[in-house]
C-alpha cells in the first residue's frame, strides 16, 4: 500500500510534506505511512477522499482496478417508453 500511496502523490504533484499540510497531519505521520512504517487510517482516507474524490480507494488499499474512479458520469435521461402488448400492439410514452 505504501508503493501505492507514493505513486499517488507523484500524480497529483504532492510531496509528503505538502500533503500533511493539505489534510492538515502530522509530517511525521505521512513520512510513516510512505514508509511502509503504518497504514493510513479510516480518518485519513477519509481526508484524502474529501479533497480528491476521483482517487480510487480499492486501487490504493488492494492495488485493484486503476488510480482514478472513472468519471464518466453523463446523465442520461429518458426520452421514450415503448410498450408493447401481447396482442402485438404497442404504446410509446414521450418525456
Amino acid at each position: 500500500m505504501n508503493k501505492r500511496f507514493k505513486i499517488w502523490l507523484d500524480s497529483v504533484n504532492l510531496n509528503a510534506n505538502s500533503f500533511s499540510k493539505l489534510v492538515n497531519l502530522n509530517r511525521s505521520t505521512v513520512s510513516h505511512i510512505i514508509s511502509g512504517r503504518n497504514k493510513p487510517s479510516i480518518d485519513v482516507l477519509e481526508k484524502i477522499l474529501a479533497i480528491y474524490p476521483d482517487l480510487n480507494i480499492n486501487w490504493l488499499i488492494t492495488g485493484f482496478g486503476s488510480i482514478n474512479v472513472k468519471t464518466d458520469n453523463i446523465k442520461k435521461s429518458v426520452n421514450k417508453v415503448v410498450i408493447f402488448y401481447e396482442d402485438s400492439s404497442y404504446e410509446e410514452l414521450v418525456n
